[in-house]
């Protein structure tokens, strides 16, 4: 296996986009290394606060920037 950094290996894990093998890898350096732990936690804490963070354009800011891109593909196509 192409070795990773522990660390970023644990970012893919918070976001599942590690295979088995590092799966693996990750749960023995887990069971053996509780600042490891600690890091996963901090790391899913952060991801939770961030995901809860997460805001959408209102209604009028999207109609305007429909509006203008409508008008910009107008004069586009003159």
């Amino acid at each position: 296996m192409e070795q990773t950094s522990t660390l970023d290996l644990l970012v893919l894990h918070a976001y599942g986009e590690t295979n088995l093998e590092q799966r693996e890898f990750l749960a023995n350096e887990l069971s053996e290394n509780e600042t490891l732990q600690e890091e996963l936690m901090e790391l899913v804490d952060t991801q939770h606060q961030l995901n809860s963070m997460i805001k959408s354009p209102s209604q009028t800011s999207v109609r305007i920037i429909m509006e203008h891109s409508y008008k910009t593909e107008q004069l586009q196509e003159i």
